[in-house]
């Protein structure tokens, strides 16, 4: 009769390893091989992955969009009696190829409601630079002329002449501001009398006062 018990090996040190072919099939591990796991990089790459389609959607919708197209400010100097609005699309008829530069443009205010005349834009060919634009804004001559005063200086235009022109009632405010192109550049802020038209006609009750914007590079002659 055989025995039930282990068997011994002959050198009398205990039970024979059991041969490779009476393993279990499947000792509960996984079946790959030696070496650290995978996963930790493959969750790395995911997230990667993702953070690279996220900014590339991101990126679409600004193209598509367009730059930020927050509407420019700029603020009212005090006693300019009338409101500030920016000049940089008003001036647009009379601004082209980077002239006057950005800068310059930025530091430039008109009253609010100013309107710029059709056909107005002068282009008078002297110099780097110089060119005018007519507007009209429904308030009074004065009211106008306290707004260049104010407003110029608050933003660094440095004033250099003010007063009537000789032989008209027009009233006049000339400034210079330095800009990024190294150039200093010269407005003049022309302001003519108050039109006052029929109210019943649909006129403004406060009347229509005309005024120039004259921009132009300052020359190095003497």
């Amino acid at each position: 009769m055989k025995s039930s018990g282990p068997v011994v090996e002959p050198n009398g040190h205990g039970p024979a390893p059991p041969s490779p072919a009476l393993l279990p099939a499947s000792s509960g591990r996984s079946g790959r091989g030696p070496g650290p796991s995978t996963r930790p990089a493959l969750i790395v790459l995911v997230v990667a992955l993702g953070l690279f389609v996220a900014g590339a959607v991101a990126g679409g919708l600004a193209t598509q969009n367009g730059p930020s197209s927050a509407p420019p400010s700029v603020r009212t100097a005090p006693g300019a009696v009338l409101q500030a609005a920016p000049a940089r699309h008003p001036l647009r008829a009379i601004t082209a190829g980077g002239q006057p530069p950005d800068d310059l443009i930025a530091a430039l205010a008109v009253p609010k409601g100013s309107t710029p005349v059709a056909g107005s834009a002068t282009d008078r060919g002297v110099g780097l630079y110089d060119r005018s634009l007519r507007f009209e804004v429904a308030a009074s001559q004065q009211a106008v002329i306290s707004f260049f005063r104010a407003q110029l200086p608050f933003e660094r235009w440095h004033v250099i002449s003010q007063g009537l022109v000789a032989g008209s009632a027009d009233y006049r405010v000339i400034a210079q501001h330095p800009a990024s192109d190294g150039h200093e550049w010269e407005i003049g802020a022309t302001v003519s009398p108050t039109v006052f038209a029929d109210t019943t006609s649909g006129g403004a009750p406060g009347g229509t006062t005309p005024f120039t914007v004259r921009l132009f590079v300052v020359s190095d002659q003497a």
